[in-house]
């Protein structure tokens, strides 16, 4: 017995009818039908009644293995989830209209699509960060190999790299394009922008702007670059450079702020910097370009906060408490500055100063203004009566010098105390000098009268090798008559001007409207390009490069910042700076799945679906935050 569709024809119209049939064999003629009941018109059962028919024939029956639930084979399961998010968030940024412009642009024989591939390998690093060939065979396990437009991609390995190639080529123009869209979108904010480099290292030493320089990563024995980047206050990358690896920290801001200004048109921002970064070089190349700045200074490093220390401006300032800090601005103008060097120059040089002298180097230093190009012989007429020591005039007449357009300007400073980090600072070096005095003490008792003077230097300076140079400091070393050492003592008052700049950071900034506590809130928003930097390299993994030509370094550093970029705006403009792992971790979970269907156990009748797992609860509200109503939804695919 079974359905089958029985036709009849009454006046000139054809009729369907659903009948039950059975095979029947009548002697003489063979086999036949013979039709057992007729179940009505086709046209008036919907998809329902067909359904509600078969589950009920089913139920009564109990025959449930006729379900075929057993002959349902799960051909694959696609990365799908993370796929159409990271995709919705490129897509909002115009992504990849942009590139396929740009490229086109420069180059109309271009005939691959580089706007896809470097869709794929940007939001591989946001998914699963792989080297180029292994993107290849990640592309074959998610929803990409499914998805229109991408189905027929040749995934030969050179054209990604032919991609980036083309991407390198267009890498200013694009972040300029990206600027202007972040601040249509976001209207992010550019009066502060911050700058911060970090670097990162190679395997091999064929790279062209591979060189061995200061190690963030603690690999000084491998080749590096230095990677800057620029980011918005709230935290967006907006343009980044790549440096040889043993370009120096403030060497690196120079080309940054003339970009800034020319390219991007910013005229009016503060230039935020971290310590180790300010120059006289920089200032005057920030200030040129019409930047106001907010950077970290090293006081140990610095000349000019030697004046705080000289004059125990530590031990009785007045700080206020401000958000888990004591801060305390302090401003001393150049020609204040000037004074203080100048006299203690001569001091320190042997010079006797009494009030007299120090009303001529006083009237002198008054004296100058922006336009002076003072020369030694200035200096020697106007001090003549002070000393005629030509060591310490040439020390002084360099020293103004050093000052020369600034003898008119202030210097503001927010001197800031952590005092936790104070105790925390003071604990590490008692440690650290306990340590290293048991092995001094170790190494003279075991010192002869007969040993070589040469052989206990070079003990001692084996001893204070690396990090334990900085300690040496803080030692008094015993000497007999020719010199060689025989014992030590500890420098208490080394120790004690130590004790005075633990937990000590000091901000300078040219821009006086800003109060003290913004001035300290806007460099610790400084931290969001260290986050972003932690991100370059556990996020995105930028590390290992497997890329020794220059174009190629330069192009997989750019589709790691543009990775980040789509980190930034969904951490930042979506989930408000909550954490993001967990939603990656859901959305994750969603997959496409291609199965067969066997309709038949006595026919060979089957077919493929594509199908999405079920979204959950958690699944919607993620993907609902980057504007995707329906993850679930085929449209986009291939069957």
């Amino acid at each position: 017995m079974f359905p089958r569709i029985s036709k009849s024809t009454k006046k000139s119209k054809i009729y369907e009818y659903l009948v039950l049939s059975e095979s029947i064999h009548v002697k003489g003629k063979g086999s036949t039908t013979r039709n057992i009941a007729n179940l009505g018109n086709i046209k008036k059962f919907k998809h329902a009644d067909i359904e509600n028919l078969i589950d009920g024939l089913i139920r009564l029956f109990q025959i449930e293995k006729y379900s075929l639930s057993d002959q349902v084979e799960i051909l694959e399961s696609l990365e799908h989830g993370s796929i159409i998010f990271w995709q919705k968030i490129w897509n909002s940024m115009g992504l990849s209209r942009e590139i396929k412009k740009l490229t086109k642009g420069n180059n109309r024989r271009i005939t691959i699509d580089v706007e896809k591939y470097v869709e794929i390998m940007v939001i591989n690093r946001c998914v699963d960060p792989l080297s180029k060939l292994g993107v290849t065979r990640w592309f074959e396990r998610t929803c990409y190999k499914a998805t229109k437009g991408f189905d027929d991609l040749n995934l030969h390995v050179e054209y990604f790299y032919r991609s980036m190639d083309y991407l390198t080529a267009i890498k200013d123009e694009l972040e300029l394009a990206l600027y202007k869209r972040l601040k249509t979108l976001f209207s992010i904010n550019v009066k502060l922008t911050f700058y911060d480099i970090t670097s990162t290292f190679f395997y091999t030493k064929n790279c062209a702007i591979g060189k061995n320089g200061h190690s963030r990563d603690k690999r000084p024995d491998l080749e590096q670059i230095v990677i800057g980047v620029v980011t918005s206050y709230e935290g967006f990358p907006i343009k980044h450079y790549v440096f040889e690896g043993n370009t120096k920290d403030e060497k690196t801001v120079m080309e940054v702020v003339k970009d800034l200004s020319k390219e991007y048109n910013i005229e009016e921002t503060t230039f935020v910097g971290d310590r180790g970064m300010i120059t006289k070089l920089n200032l005057s190349t920030i200030e040129k370009e019409g930047f106001d700045h907010i950077m970290g200074v090293k006081v140990r490093q610095s000349e000019i906060y030697d004046m705080i220390l000289d004059n125990k401006v530590l031990e009785i300032i007045r700080y206020q408490d401000y958000k888990g800090l004591k801060i305390r601005e302090w401003k001393v103008s150049i020609k204040d500055f000037l004074l203080w060097k100048t006299k203690k120059i001569l001091t320190e040089s042997g010079v006797n100063i009494n009030k007299e002298d120090i009303q001529i180097i006083k009237d002198f230093i008054c004296s100058l203004s922006k336009k002076d190009e003072v020369v030694i012989a200035t200096t020697k007429n106007a001090l003549a009566n002070v000393t005629t020591d030509s060591k310490s005039l040439r020390r002084i007449n360099y020293l103004i010098r050093k000052y020369k357009g600034q003898y008119e300007n202030s210097i503001r400073s927010i001197i800031c105390l952590n005092e936790e980090r104070k105790v925390i600072s003071k604990q590490r070096r008692e440690i650290k000098i306990s340590s290293i005095s048991e092995s001094l003490s170790d190494l003279f008792e075991k010192v002869k009268k007969s040993d070589d003077a040469v052989m206990i230097e070079q003990k001692l300076s084996k001893l204070f090798e690396g990090y334990k140079r900085r300690y040496k400091k803080f030692f008094i070393f015993l000497r007999d008559s020719k010199n060689k050492a025989i014992g030590f003592k500890l420098n208490n008052e080394t120790q004690l001007e130590e004790e005075v700049l633990d937990g000590i950071f000091v901000l300078r900034t040219s821009r006086l409207d800003l109060e003290a506590g913004k001035v300290v809130d806007s460099y610790k928003n400084l931290k969001e390009v260290e986050m972003l930097f932690d991100d370059l390299k556990h996020f995105v993994d930028i590390r290992p490069f497997r890329h020794w030509l220059e174009m190629r370094v330069r192009s997989h550093v750019a589709i790691n910042i543009l990775s980040l970029l789509l980190k930034r705006i969904f951490e930042i403009s979506h989930l408000k700076g909550k954490a993001i792992m967990h939603p990656l971790e859901e959305i994750s979970k969603s997959k496409l799945v291609r199965y067969q269907v066997k309709f038949s156990e006595k026919e060979n009748r089957h077919s493929t679906f594509l199908k999405v797992t079920q979204t959950t609860p958690a699944q919607k509200e993620v993907f609902k935050l980057v504007g995707i109503r329906n993850p679930m939804s085929l449209e986009n695919y291939i069957w």
